[in-house]
């Protein structure tokens, strides 16, 4: 019997704002009529470096610049009309009707390329991103990626099986359905009572597995099983312990979901320190060469805060974001640049990129000592005084839009994996 699509329903609420606020009890901000908008340039400052001084008006100008880098890669890849130009961009209808977002895409020249037959289409709207140590040099490596659409959910296992290396880690930072919106299609086995899925060629319905369907059909290219799931108080996270089998080749894969990040949003409170235990928990299930795939409902924003996190804080833990004395460099702003070069529009939003600083900035008094006590105790919670908004006069946060969801259907023929056309069903 068909299994329908899954809901899996947390009750998060998304708080859609420009700017960021700060609500969390027991930790001391400024009181005001100006204050409802906090910046990091307040409370003890000293060690701090001074791209972690900011106000939220300098910040929102990063990210206004950010978006007029981003522009300006867009326009000079269509100029060019170039396929091998940097900032090239596929448009064969193929590779249109596999993307979720109309206008998420990767960039042509810096994707995965699925391992597919002469002829057939190997595109995956997903990107390897690559962030180099301050000391190692060592490449830290991701893979962000846009949710699994039905219909494409045989090319994300594929990409899982074969762009990782003896333990494949996945974290998925989007709830299946959002606000009454599929976000991302239920890829992965769910329960003990739906505990395979078949990846087929013709995936109209992936949990089918009947005498009509068996799992030796040649239709039936590999499976997906759940040995073992668990619930992690820490990181408010379902934890799966997944066997992806391709032929006769097999691989464990750790499958996080953390669904205390609604959309257009940022963690706060206990989703804030849960978070920060997954970025850590997953990390150590993995290697620097061993990517982890990182994925939300399009692969940009809270992928992209995801990784820049990973990467900043790991660099922070190795101090060398406290050596940063230069008021003109900022190691935020050079990662999400450097990390929309290898993939657009990642750290969508300016609440995100904030959201970012805040907890850098966090994370850096603490390694700092600056912690606050409450009740002759030292706080878990936030730990920096927030100071107030600039006041000039021509700030205005940067609006940005929901994305725009790609077509459900296409009549454009396509091909399959056995190289028959057919008309792909879209979202």
């Amino acid at each position: 019997m068909a299994h329908p699509t899954i809901k899996i329903d947390t009750n998060v609420q998304a708080t859609k704002r420009a700017l960021p606020e700060d609500n969390d009890e027991g930790f001391e901000v400024l009181d005001g009529p100006d204050q409802d908008d906090p910046g990091l340039e307040a409370g003890d400052t000293e060690l701090i470096p001074p791209f972690l001084c900011q106000s939220v008006f300098e910040i929102h100008q990063k990210f206004e610049e950010l978006e007029w880098i981003q522009r300006t890669r867009l326009a000079e890849g269509m100029l060019a009309n170039d396929p091998s130009h940097r900032w090239a961009l596929e448009t064969d209808p193929e590779v249109k009707a596999r993307n979720r977002y109309l206008n998420v895409q990767a960039w042509a020249n810096s994707r995965i390329h699925l391992r597919v037959s002469d002829g057939e289409c190997d595109f995956i709207n997903a990107s390897p991103i690559a962030l180099k140590d301050s000391v190692s040099r060592e490449e830290r490596r991701y893979i962000a990626t846009q949710g699994p659409k039905l219909g494409n959910i045989s090319h994300f296992w594929h990409m899982v099986f074969h762009e990782t290396k003896e333990v494949g880690v996945i974290v998925m930072l989007t709830q299946t359905f959002e606000a009454g919106r599929e976000k991302c299609s239920q890829y992965f086995p769910l329960n003990i009572n739906n505990s395979l899925i078949l990846l087929r060629e013709d995936e109209r319905d992936p949990f089918v597995c009947d005498d009509d369907h068996p799992i030796g059909d040649e239709n039936v290219l590999g499976t997906v099983a759940l040995l073992e799931t668990t619930f992690d108080e820490k990181s408010r996270s379902e934890i799966r312990k997944l066997r992806l089998t391709l032929g006769a080749e097999s691989k464990i894969v750790w499958h996080f979901l953390f669904a205390g990040w609604a959309d257009y949003s940022k963690p706060e409170g206990d989703d804030r320190s849960a978070l920060l235990h997954l970025i850590e928990q997953s990390g150590s299930k993995s290697s620097p060469d061993n990517p982890r795939i990182v994925h939300c409902s399009a692969g940009v924003g809270r992928t992209g805060t995801f990784i820049a996190l990973d990467h900043l804080l790991l660099e922070l833990q190795s101090d060398q974001l406290l050596q940063v004395t230069d008021p003109e460099a900022d190691p935020v702003f050079e990662t999400v640049n450097q990390m929309r070069e290898q993939r657009m529009m990642m750290v969508y939003n300016e609440m995100q990129l904030q959201f970012i600083y805040e907890v850098l900035r966090e994370q850096a008094d603490r390694r700092l000592g600056k912690v606050p006590e409450i009740n002759g105790r030292k706080s878990d919670g936030r730990s920096s005084k927030m100071a107030k908004l600039s006041t000039e006069s021509e700030y205005l946060p940067s609006s940005k839009p929901e994305l725009e969801p790609a077509s459900d259907r296409t009549s454009t023929p396509t091909r399959s994996w056995s190289g028959t056309p057919e008309v792909s069903d879209d979202e």
